[in-house]
Parts: structure tokens; sequence; C-alpha cells
């Protein structure tokens, strides 16, 4: 078989993981499969079964098309840390997500409050700290 003509499902997955800024050991582990076997995987020199491809998409946070899709699943436009947020909110409840947005809400509120009081410091690193 011409090389040229394979699809490289590895190289996509790679993409794909990076995109989300996960790491190897992540995606195995959520996948229940080992870093060794998910490795190869991204290399291409190892088989997935259709199964198993959608359950490292469900964990991924996206679908089996977009595996085989020419183009960016990223189409919303979605920066790397946006899609790391995302990520780490995939899968939980309703309640757990008003939660996160609840928490998030207050970080910021307080956020802007400390940078009221010190403008000076606006822009610096100390912003990150609440």
């Amino acid at each position: 078989m011409n090389n040229e003509k394979c699809f490289k499902y590895g190289e996509r997955l790679r993409k794909l993981r990076k995109e989300r800024g996960l790491s190897q050991e992540e995606v195995a582990m959520r996948a229940d499969i080992t870093t060794s076997y998910y490795g190869q995987l991204e290399r291409g020199t190892a088989n997935p079964t259709v199964l198993l491809l959608e359950k490292i998409c469900a964990v991924m946070g996206f679908s089996l098309n977009d595996i085989f899709a020419e183009t960016s699943t990223n189409l919303l436009g979605i920066d790397s840390l946006s899609m790391q947020v995302l990520q780490q909110i995939h899968g939980k409840t309703d309640r757990e997500k008003e939660l996160v947005l609840s928490l998030m809400k207050t970080a910021f509120k307080l956020q802007n409050e400390k940078q009221q009081k010190n403008p000076s410091k606006r822009g610096s690193k100390d912003d990150m700290v609440l």
C-alpha cells in the first residue's frame, strides 16, 4: 500500500491532545489504557479499535469525526488555555459547572477590586494572586 495515501490518525491524536493541553499520561489514564500504548497510537505503530478511538475522543472532548477531519476542530476559535478550562469541566454535573462558574465570577470580581485599589500594579504577575 502507498504510504502517502495512508491516513495518519496518530498525528491527529497528538495535535488534538496538545490543543487541549493534555499529556499522554492524562489521556491514557482517562481512557483506561497504558501510557506506552497511547504513545504507540500517536506514533501510528499500534492499531486501535473504533471503540477505543471513540473512548479516547470522548475523554478529550471531541468526536470520532474530528480525528478524520482535515481541518482543525477548534472551529470556535477557542485558545489553548480556554480549551484546558473546558476540558476540566467536561463531564461534570450541571451543579458542578455552576459552582465553577460562580467561583470564576467571584475570583474575577475580587481581582478587579484589587486592581482598582492598586492601579499601578495593573498587568503585573501580582494580578493573579487574590
